[in-house]
């Protein structure tokens, strides 16, 4: 009968710790899942006057850019992406091949999310002219000469070196990564446990050594 009751309130506490894991734990599972898109330009069933010269696609986290590939096809199934997916912070952005003519495009886009699992999508524009339309300079007379003089660029002291990818890289898991809060009630859980299974063990040894 002693060692029924020495049981039963370690078995509360057992329960009680249970139950803050379902409680702390399971809602931050889905907080860490894959990424979810924010907007896209153009946006879906938009319309506009020409075919833009990039395709972007907004997420919750920057996106991997090993394994992301965007689609831009025409009415007939011609795909005018040109080149590879360029990750710009938490966008991922298509460029566009300058010849693309006017028509409905579908966009089909496919990344992999900032946890290592791939996502995809898709929707659709509208434009009136083709690409060129929209980045076509507006072009001087011959043999016009412009009535200021070029003035030459000021030379930058400190010039400013850009960002490599691999630190972009960097900057982006920082906010991936598994919550503070979570980790703190982790630990708390973890020491909790760690009493409890000390104050089992010396209630055996107490019965053991009574006995």
């Amino acid at each position: 009968m002693f060692r029924n009751n020495a049981v039963s309130p370690v078995n509360r506490i057992v329960g009680v710790l249970a139950v803050l894991v379902a409680v702390f734990l399971f809602p931050v599972v889905p907080a860490a899942a894959h990424d979810a898109v924010t907007g896209t330009n153009p946006e879906d069933g938009q319309s506009l006057d020409a075919v833009p010269e990039a395709i972007e696609v907004s997420f919750t986290a920057t996106p991997l850019a090993m394994g992301s590939e965007i689609q831009i096809k025409d009415a007939a199934g011609m795909n005018w992406a040109e080149g590879g997916v360029e990750i710009d912070g938490n966008m991922a952005v298509q460029p566009v091949n300058p010849a693309a003519p006017a028509g409905e495009y579908t966009v089909t886009w496919r990344v992999v999310s900032s946890d290592s699992h791939p996502i995809d999508g898709s929707f659709s524009f509208t434009a009136t002219e083709g690409a060129g339309a929209s980045s076509s300079p507006n072009p001087e007379p011959a043999g016009a000469e412009s009535s200021q003089p070029e003035q030459a660029a000021p030379e930058s002291a400190t010039p400013e070196q850009p960002q490599t990818d691999a630190a972009q890289a960097a900057t982006g898991e920082g906010d991936a990564g598994v919550p503070l809060s979570f980790m703190i009630v982790l630990a708390l859980l973890v020491i909790a446990l760690s009493v409890v299974v000390a104050v089992v063990v010396r209630r055996r040894r107490l019965e053991s050594d009574e006995t």
